[in-house]
């Protein structure tokens, strides 16, 4: 029976860092199910500038950015109104994931070994053996096979295999599901489309999450993505991501490609929006990136925390496995030490919780109105800036804000009463 010593469940961007991190002098096997390493990936692609930062350490990821972000676009309910948010330089990035993810598997250190077409099944333990992690797997239709390790990461993402055959690990319960398509053409509102991401709210598309639009390259010829999110209760109504394409046709903010009117992907992911789960380790097993949460409840964010994630568990392990027994309960703190993430997470599920609430295109005017007032600084909300402290209170909490800030609690209470 082949023996390593760590087996990652999953070659997406967490389980791919902890093995880059992972010191070489262990031997380490990825499981995972694609079938080739440009599949199509479970991600809207877009990264902050400090998730740029951290991909540099270890990988080339400024081959694999066709556009900087400077700006950010609200559009109202009415479609009418919008605002741009700028920063002088760019505050998130889109990214060709696919070939992204194939380059981070092409370039592994020597020591990772990575199965494609392998799907994890099931693991038990066997304290007295040296290699005490006995896993069961599937291999490309082959029936099933069995390995030992010394210890195993579930980098499985939101709906972890892992988590849910360990009771003793959490699983994510609360879900966004989302559904994006890619398609060739251009984006026609405001100057500066190429490097602007587009939030649209309206009361039925947005319950939940909203739509949003943005820009790539694909094969060398602007393209862009857009999409919609919904709760998991709601995922019966994804639909209306067609309706959502339609209306931004109708609109004229979106010229599809006459020559390519049918979208070039389409994807479809689970995002967890629960927060950062509670148990996320459990003898020689450990969660990491999306398997354990480490996502914004509403600005997402995933990637920055499947890269933190990953490299702070690649620190933590072979301290495990030398004797420390006690190291993994310092995990959520080691990766707080990366500009507060996890407090990060934790603000988000305020913003999380009042976005639930708003059930009317009213409610999204009244926020929308509120905002356009803060709209400089808007940006200072988001991502890499919100983990400095610069949350979203900050920007609104003004005195001169106080009449829409008051016309939004009542559009909220008036919400109260709508199914």
């Amino acid at each position: 029976m082949k023996e390593v010593d760590v087996v990652v469940i999953g070659a997406g961007f967490s389980g791919l860092t902890f093995a880059h991190y992972l010191p070489n002098k262990y031997r380490v096997l990825i499981l995972d199910r694609k079938s080739k390493l440009n599949s199509a990936i479970e991600s809207t692609g877009l990264i902050t500038e400090v998730t740029k930062n951290l991909f540099a350490d270890f990988t080339d990821v400024e081959a694999f950015l066709p556009n900087h972000i400077t700006t950010i676009s609200v559009v109202s309910p009415d479609y009418n109104k919008y605002f741009f948010s700028h920063t002088e330089k760019p505050w998130i990035y889109s990214t060709d994931t696919p070939e992204f993810l194939k380059h981070m598997s092409e370039t592994l250190p020597d020591n990772v070994d990575l199965k494609l077409e392998s799907s994890f099944v099931d693991y038990s333990i066997e304290p007295d053996h040296d290699y005490p992690v006995k896993i069961i797997y599937n291999q490309n239709g082959s029936g099933q096979k069995e390995l030992r390790c010394k210890f195993i990461v579930g980098a499985d993402g939101v709906n972890s295999k892992l988590a849910k055959v360990n009771s003793n690990l959490s699983t994510n319960k609360k879900l966004l599901v989302g559904y994006e398509k890619v398609f060739y053409g251009n984006i026609n509102l405001g100057e500066h489309p190429e490097s602007t991401v587009y939030h649209f709210w309206f009361g039925e598309f947005s319950l939940g999450y909203g739509g949003w639009l943005s820009p790539t390259i694909v094969n060398g010829k602007k393209a862009f993505r857009l999409g919609l999110a919904k709760l998991e209760k709601d995922k019966d109504k994804i639909h209306l991501l067609e309706k959502f394409i339609n209306k931004l046709k109708d609109e004229k903010i979106i010229k599809i490609d006459e020559e390519h009117k049918n979208p070039i992907h389409t994807f479809a992911h689970s995002i967890p929006i629960g927060g950062v789960l509670p148990d996320l380790y459990d003898g020689n097993s450990i969660l990491i990136g999306d398997a354990a949460g480490f996502c914004g409840a509403f600005a997402a964010d995933g990637i920055k925390g499947s890269i933190i994630s990953g490299k702070v568990a690649a620190r933590l392990i072979p301290k495990y496995l030398e004797g420390e027994k006690n190291i993994l309960n310092s995990y959520l703190k080691e990766m707080n030490k990366f500009n507060h993430l996890i407090s990060y997470y934790r603000r988000q599920q305020l913003y999380r919780a009042l976005w639930n609430r708003m059930k009317s295109d009213r409610s999204f005017h009244a926020l929308y109105n509120l905002i356009e007032k803060e709209k400089e600084g808007f940006l200072n909300q988001f991502c890499d800036n919100m983990t400095k402290k610069k949350g979203l209170t900050k920007v609104i909490l003004k005195l001169k804000n106080i009449p829409a800030l008051s016309w939004y609690a009542i559009s909220l209470f008036f919400d109260l009463f709508r199914k």
